[in-house]
């Protein structure tokens, strides 16, 4: 008995069209969330020193934060570099008249990693930090951080929500399409039913087939977005810090995924509609 085959040509051209328009809306969660990440690395947390301070302090507390898997840069100021930088912005005459008074204490400039940043995670660090004796007081935007921890949160929980109704709307996509492919083969399904053919016997081209044009649909929708991406990255602007994220690429391991499992499921749901079923009913 040869093999059963759906028509592709249609079939998986809806596939790919589905999952397309799911896999750019997970990217565009995925950069939203990542500028809001950026916003949240840039904001600046300083450490304030007691002055004077020994250089082997300095050290110690600089070894100790470059450790921290909260930070991603450390930068220390000294009050002299400080001075320097104050006197670029208010003249030479205006420090001259401070006659040699530096109000700069020594500072360490940090910025963290914005995938890790939380008001919690910060002010565990605040806690720790203030444990060493050579600090005097810490200073970061809290205010500011915790505006952008709930616009993420909010992104996150609008997301999800509108990300399950796009699921269901992407599976509707697929299993419609794969019944109306195996609605143009119901009468070879009756026939095969006639000859003995078992159930599994039946079911097994039709749902490998529904797999293999998931998963193939996946790949394709990928390479779409990947392609368009990278076009806009050539072309307009920018996308480096969206195509060198490791989470794009678990994105589209979600995607090929779940386009595999949809199609087997739309598959094997959609033949039962025309198992045992009389011939006039198929007709």
């Amino acid at each position: 008995m040869r093999a059963v085959r759906l028509p592709l040509s249609h079939s998986l051209f809806s596939v790919v069209l589905a999952l397309f328009v799911l896999g750019l809306y997970g990217v565009f969660l995925l950069l939203g969330q990542l500028i809001l990440e950026e916003a949240q690395a840039g904001l600046e947390y300083r450490i304030h020193l007691y002055n004077p301070i020994a250089q082997e302090q300095v050290e110690e507390l600089l070894s100790w934060l470059q450790r921290q898997n909260l930070v991603q840069k450390v930068e220390y100021i000294s009050p002299e570099q400080a001075m320097e930088g104050f006197r670029k912005v208010v003249g030479e005459e205006f420090v001259r008249a401070m006659e040699g008074f530096n109000p700069f204490p020594p500072t360490f400039r940090l910025t963290f990693k914005g995938e890790k940043v939380s008001s919690d995670s910060v002010l565990v660090f605040t806690q720790r930090v203030l444990e060493w004796e050579s600090v005097k007081e810490v200073d970061y935007p809290r205010r500011l951080l915790e505006i952008l921890e709930k616009r993420a949160s909010t992104l996150r929980w609008v997301g999800l929500g509108v990300g399950i109704i796009m699921v269901g709307i992407t599976f509707l996509l697929i299993f419609n399409t794969v019944r109306l492919a195996i609605f143009a083969r119901r009468l070879e399904i009756r026939t095969m039913e006639l000859v003995g053919a078992t159930r599994s016997y039946i079911e097994r081209p039709f749902v490998l087939v529904g797999l293999f044009q998931g998963l193939v649909g996946a790949v394709l929708a990928i390479v779409l977005l990947q392609g368009g991406m990278w076009l806009l990255h050539k072309s307009l602007f920018s996308l480096s810090f969206l195509l060198e994220d490791w989470r794009l690429l678990g994105w589209y391991g979600v995607l090929v995924v779940f386009g595999g499992v949809v199609g087997y499921l739309a598959s094997k749901l959609a033949l039962r509609r025309f198992l045992h079923q009389t011939l006039d009913k198929l007709i």
